[in-house]
């Protein structure tokens, strides 16, 4: 995959078996690239173009993590796809005679409440199964013991329920250190999903990691 901009002389250059860095050493030059490129993610028009042999939509293919402490497994985006697929396997062909067996017996239930209260109820024809999941507090089970574990679980979340193929971090190397970061790149490369990071500053370069720089006095370095 390719990210480029019209301000930009280069290409980012976004590949599963090789991460790229980006450093923006100016303040106010990051802000923008950062904002910019946080707007497409969320579906706003922007003039970052990502390609993939053909240009594709950040906002489908993309998601920007700028404050990692914040990342949750069970975020709404998160939850709302496991619920579609939860119901799709719901209503397929293994499961859906047991699924309209226990929506039969929900309603029979229903009747009973009725029965057994002063009140006269009304239910849905359809009872819907999404609802049922979100009554029940059906979720992701959180596995991760510590900040490392929570966000590559949220990463491989990203992409097999999102169908994410890019995942970008924002200034992470503030928050893990060198040996961490390799782990992370390890446990990532397996998801077939790639990684950009968004960095401030200059930092030891791991192994088989792409950099691009935009130093302080505005120059390009590829």
């Amino acid at each position: 995959m390719k990210l480029v901009h019209p301000e930009l002389e280069g290409q980012i250059l976004l590949d599963v078996q090789r991460p790229c860095e980006w450093i923006i050493e100016s303040p106010d030059i990051f802000l923008k690239f950062v904002q910019g490129l946080r707007s497409q993610v969320d579906g706003q028009e922007g003039r970052f173009v990502l390609s993939d042999g053909k240009e594709i939509s950040l906002s489908k293919y993309a998601e920007m993590i700028a404050n990692p402490l914040d990342v949750n497994v069970n975020d709404r985006k998160v939850l709302n796809k496991l619920y579609a697929v939860l119901s799709e396997l719901a209503f397929g062909e293994e499961l859906y005679l047991e699924t309209q067996k226990i929506l039969a017996e929900l309603r029979t239930y229903f009747l009973k409440l009725e029965h057994a209260s002063d009140y006269f109820l009304e239910t849905d024809q359809e009872i819907d199964v999404v609802a049922v999941f979100k009554a029940a507090g059906i979720k992701v089970q959180n596995c991760a013991d510590d900040f490392m574990e929570n966000l590559c679980q949220y990463i491989a979340l990203t992409a097999s329920l999102l169908r994410k193929k890019l995942v970008i971090l924002v200034n992470i190397r503030s928050y893990i250190n060198d040996d961490q970061l390799r782990q992370l790149i390890k446990n990532v490369r397996y998801k077939e999903i790639a990684l950009f990071f968004i960095e401030n500053m200059e930092r030891k370069l791991p192994e088989g990691v792409f950099r691009y720089i935009i130093d302080g006095d505005q120059c390009e370095i590829f």
